[in-house]
């Protein structure tokens, strides 16, 4: 049985990667084999590195070392809903 693999496109998705200490953002992902192993592949978008440095860079993700990921609409959703999130954590 073959396994199906999501569909990203047009999205941006957060990433937990096993042992990394923050998440990674990128948009529009796509699958690709490099190796023998499945990476995911998408733009890293503004405000997804410390001072931007990566901004508009490829960036790949192995598929095998991702322990859970979100799926946001689009990156405005995605900063919307971060913005909410640190509003709330200074209530009690």
């Amino acid at each position: 049985m073959k396994k199906a693999l999501p569909d990203f496109s047009g999205k941006t998705v957060s990433l937990a990667i096993i042992g990394a200490e923050s998440a990674r953002i990128i948009v529009d992902p796509h699958f690709t084999s490099q190796g023998g192993r499945l990476f995911l592949i998408g733009k890293i978008p503004q405000g997804a590195s410390l001072d931007d440095w990566m901004e508009g860079l490829e960036g790949a993700v192995a598929w095998d070392r991702v322990e859970e990921y979100v799926i946001f609409e689009s990156f405005e959703d995605y900063i919307k809903r971060l913005k909410t999130w640190k509003k709330g954590k200074g209530r009690k």
